[in-house]
């Protein structure tokens, strides 16, 4: 989907940039500077994409055998040539991250892996010349590669099939919640013939592996939904000259949402969606997020955290591209995760990541910065975010008189930045710089009736709906007069007489006693750091097209 509000609108150029390129002008419009192909060159192919991470699984009896299909959207270019690595270690999830220590305790086994063609054909992806491989535990990777026998379309969306197994109480690690919606399972059985048979079929996921009462949920071991393992990247041969984006990256990217409020291109959050938009002037941005939930610049590129730039970047980079990376720029979003009571501590921990990629990859690398958006808190609690007079912002986070002012204006002026994205405005409520805009302006109507029985004691799970509301929607509701709270929308059933009925996310069934018709609103922040749904909509539709041309040297 195109995020709303996008401006395609050019702006102007500043001196610096008519120095330094050549400028094509269209009936007035600003264009890009010309793109320069190289079809030897492998860049990422691959949109929502994530590295193996959170947690191991162990291999159950009976479902030691498993398969995800997955679905990816490809670039805005034709291609043909994939480069499909998998790997045998996986990222801490918070905490430390993005450090590799989440590790399975035994080989990563790949019985086959297909790629899956968006007009019904499948292709092996082969490794070596050879249908399976193992990615060594805590430090391996498996590279397949395929050929199509033609090129595959720009933009399309195509599957990655994977086969994978282990002895019964290994452990495994995977990166991917299964997004119904998209067409993608999770399959498991007790031996290869078995859940072949089931991919053949294209079965229903089996239930232990996507269960209904998980499946949305970001919770710990025990509620998450499980995750099923999956290329950690996808690189692509025949690189049409655009900028391609390396990026520094931590929850606010991209991993804020839940499985079912996906695009159709498997985007999440605010810059996945917003570089993935094909812009009439500035076209999408192929990117890599080398980050995940809970990463800290002071973390990334160091001890523990240095595989995916060893064993993947290196690799493409040395093997496959001849000593030319696969990118040409870096986003340097990551930052939030280091917050510290001094402003120079903190903002330093971001920029000595800065240098640490200068000093790998050369001091000329060009690195675009992003600003810090704040964290909030609903005071009085029981208001959720719901209006703007109860938003409250302590002093460490204050963007426009506090400790997050100071650390921005450092970001904003430091010379490691070639340009700054400030995303601040575009996150922020227009009536309140450094606010987030609350579920009070988007109304959708009034809850149907009420869930549940109103003893407040009894659970529910459905709720009815006066509209269909898309999936993935956390949606907030005047629960009793002056009183707000909210519920997730994990799936939707059409009632036949215009209502819907909604069914919430398997960690939020509670009790609550709803009064009838209930005020309805959608959710733009879910917990003060990470927006809902409709808040992401909101700020990326908000970033101009035409941020992209700092992405140019």
């Amino acid at each position: 989907m195109t995020p709303i509000g996008i401006s395609k609108i050019g702006v102007g150029i500043n001196e610096a940039g008519r120095r330094n390129m050549q400028w094509a002008t269209t009936v007035g419009r600003v264009q890009h500077p010309p793109w320069v192909p190289d079809p030897d060159r492998y860049m990422p192919a691959a949109t929502g994409i994530h590295w193996s991470q959170g947690f191991t699984q162990t291999y159950a009896t009976g479902l030691n055998y498993q398969c995800s299909k997955l679905f990816f959207g490809s670039p805005g270019y034709p291609t043909n040539n994939f480069l499909v690595p998998f790997p045998g270690f996986g990222l801490t999830d918070g905490g430390n991250a993005p450090q590799e220590t989440i590790n399975p305790n035994a080989d990563m086994l790949l019985d086959e892996v297909n790629f899956l063609h968006p007009d019904g054909n499948k292709y092996p992806i082969l490794f070596g010349g050879s249908v399976a491989a193992a990615a060594t535990a805590a430090t391996g990777v498996a590279w397949g590669l395929v050929t199509l026998p033609a090129d595959l379309p720009a933009r399309s969306i195509y599957g990655v099939e994977t086969f994978y197994h282990g002895m019964v109480g290994n452990t495994y690690i995977g990166g991917y919640r299964c997004q119904r919606h998209r067409g993608e399972k999770y399959w498991a059985a007790g031996d290869l013939a078995s859940v072949k048979a089931l991919a053949a079929a294209n079965a229903a996921s089996t239930a232990d592996r996507d269960p209904d009462a998980r499946y949305n949920c970001l919770g710990n071991v025990s509620t998450s939904q499980p995750l099923a393992y999956g290329p950690a990247q996808i690189f692509a041969q025949g690189w049409d000259g655009r900028p391609v984006a390396m990026v520094l990256s931590d929850s606010l990217v991209e991993r804020q949402e839940l499985a079912a409020s996906a695009d159709a291109r498997r985007n999440m959050g605010v810059l996945g969606r917003f570089l993935d938009v094909e812009d009439e002037v500035w076209g999408s941005t192929p990117h890599i997020f080398m980050g995940l939930p809970g990463a800290k610049s002071q973390n990334e590129l160091a001890t523990n955290a240095l595989k995916r730039w060893d064993s993947f970047l290196d690799v493409v980079k040395n093997t496959y591209n001849g000593g030319l990376n696969p990118w040409t720029f870096v986003i340097d979003q990551c930052g939030r995760n280091d917050n510290n009571a001094t402003a120079s501590t903190w903002a330093n921990f971001k920029f000595a990541l800065v240098d640490r990629v200068k000093t790998r990859y050369g001091a000329g690398t060009h690195v675009v910065g992003i600003t810090i958006q704040p964290t909030v808190t609903s005071n009085p609690s029981n208001q959720n975010y719901h209006g703007l007079t109860n938003i409250a912002v302590v002093t460490l986070w204050d963007a426009v008189a506090g400790t997050l002012k100071t650390v921005n204006d450092l970001i904003k002026s430091s010379s490691r930045y070639a340009s700054v994205i400030d995303i601040v405005p575009y996150w922020s409520d227009d009536r309140a710089l450094g606010k987030p805009p609350t579920p009070e302006l988007f109304p959708i109507d009034n809850v149907v009736g009420h869930p549940g029985n109103q003893d407040g004691v009894t659970t529910w799970s459905t709720i009815v709906l006066p509209l269909q509301v898309p999936l993935g929607s956390r949606i907030q509701f005047e629960y009793q007069p002056g009183l707000y709270t909210s519920r997730t929308i994990q799936a939707l059933a059409e009632n036949g007489d215009g209502t819907w009925t909604g069914t919430v996310n398997g960690d939020e069934v509670f009790a609550t006693n709803v009064q009838d018709n209930a005020p309805l609103f959608y959710m733009t922040h879910v917990d003060g750091i990470h927006e809902a749904l409709h808040g992401i909509l909101y700020t990326a539709g908000r970033i101009p097209q035409a941020e992209k041309q700092k992405f140019y040297p």
